[in-house]
Order: C-alpha cells, then structure tokens, then sequence
C-alpha cells in the first residue's frame, strides 16, 4: 500500500468538499483527482462519504476523458456515467465513441456504455500462456 502525503482527516475533508460538486462532475474529480494524486484509492476515497466505489471510479476516469467528450459534459450532451466509460477507451476510441454517441448510433446511454465497455476489453493486453 502506498505512502499517503494527506493525512486522513484532510482526505476525508476533501472528500466532503467533492460532494459537493455533484452537479459540476468535472470539477468534482479534479478535487477528487487530489485524493488520488495522493495516493488514495477510489475504495480508500468512498469510504470518507459511503459513495459506491465505482462511481468515484467513473469521476476520477473523467480525468482523463478528452477534451471533446469534456466539452460535450459541459453543454449536456454526454450522460456522465457514459463519458466514464468513454473515458477508459484510449484516445482515439474515446473519439470514436464521441462520434458516435453525439450522431444518434446507440439505442440508449446504456447501449453505449455496454459498447464502451467492449471495446476497453478489446483494449487489454491479451495473455498468452
């Protein structure tokens, strides 16, 4: 387990300030990304505030979503939880994603979502044995 450099009652301060920012999702995992930069986990970070683990996970992938899928948070076209997902993908396939989700190419935000998944299992290095 990594070293923390923020002791865990500032962690745990910081946390409460994210939650704040429900409604502004980059914002909140840039005050997230702090925790992590810290060498906190997203399970270390939900424990601050009982958050689901997964979803501190999808704001802090938020991070590294491009700067297209940002924007398209920003103007209410991209569903937050799909640009998690999309934010996984590498660059080029978060473009593609994009691409197709603001051109009307799935059925539902969870139809890209399962999509997105598949293409960051594509993604992984295979295993050879």
């Amino acid at each position: 387990m990594p070293a923390k450099i923020l002791p865990t009652h500032i962690a745990a301060a910081i946390t409460q300030e994210a939650a704040k920012h429900e409604n502004n999702p980059l914002h909140q995992a840039r005050v997230l990304g702090i925790l992590a930069s810290a060498g906190y986990s997203a399970r270390e970070i939900a424990g601050f505030n009982g958050a689901p683990w997964d979803r501190i996970e999808l704001r802090l992938a938020l991070l590294d979503l491009v700067d297209e899928g940002k924007g398209a948070i920003g103007e209410g076209v991209l569903p937050v939880d799909l640009a998690g997902c999309v934010a996984r993908l590498s660059e080029a396939n978060q473009r593609l994603m994009l691409t197709r989700w603001l051109r009307g190419d799935f059925r539902s935000a969870r139809h890209a979502e399962r999509y997105a998944l598949s293409i960051e299992a594509d993604e992984q290095p295979q295993v050879s044995f």
